[in-house]
Parts: C-alpha cells; structure tokens; sequence
C-alpha cells in the first residue's frame, strides 16, 4: 500500500508532537528543577546547627530576589561550589548565603 508524501509528513508530524511536548515541558521547568536539587544540596550539607527549615528559608529568600539570569547563574554557582565540598563551614554556608553575583571558589 503506497503512501502520499502528504500522509507520511502527516504521521511524522503527529509522531513528534509528544517529543515536543516535552522538550517544553522540561525547558520550563528545568530551572525549578535545578533550584530545588541546589536547595537539598545546601540543606544537606550546611555546617552543625543550622536549621535544615532556615537553610531553605535563607536559600529561598536569596534566589527569589533575582531575576531569571542571574538565579541560573547563581544555581549553576551554588552547585559548581556544592559538589566540591562534603560538608560546608559556618563561614562558607555565610559567603554561599550572601548576596554577592557568584558563590566563593573552594578553599578561598
């Protein structure tokens, strides 16, 4: 059974139509993905005595305050920092927390 050119971009397009569904899906809502995977990350390993609840609290009030661009820059900032290091120092949890562009290069 032969088929028209016209049938068959017809099927190759409804075929795609799930792919691309959630290519869109994921393109929204990567950065809130990334978001809560840094916010866990910090949470886990923020120094003895910090509050897991105000951890997040601190996180949350800190990338809310940016726009788009500069809350990716800062979560892919905060992770960079985070996967170097395997439980962070009262004054390292402050630097991350603080309100400056970037995280702190480890060590400094």
């Amino acid at each position: 059974m032969k088929r028209s050119l016209k049938q068959r971009l017809g099927v190759l397009a409804l075929l795609s139509l799930p792919f691309l569904g959630l290519y869109g899906v994921g393109r929204h809502y990567s950065p809130a993905i990334v978001a809560y995977l840094v916010r866990h990350a910090l949470v886990q390993k923020a120094p003895e005595g910090v509050n897991p609840g105000d951890a997040a609290r601190r996180f949350d009030a800190l990338i809310g305050n940016l726009n788009e661009d500069d809350k990716m820059l800062r979560l892919l900032s905060l992770s960079n920092y985070l996967e170097k290091v395997q439980k962070l120092t009262p004054a390292e949890f402050e630097r991350l927390m603080a309100a400056g562009p970037t995280a702190p290069a480890p060590g400094s």
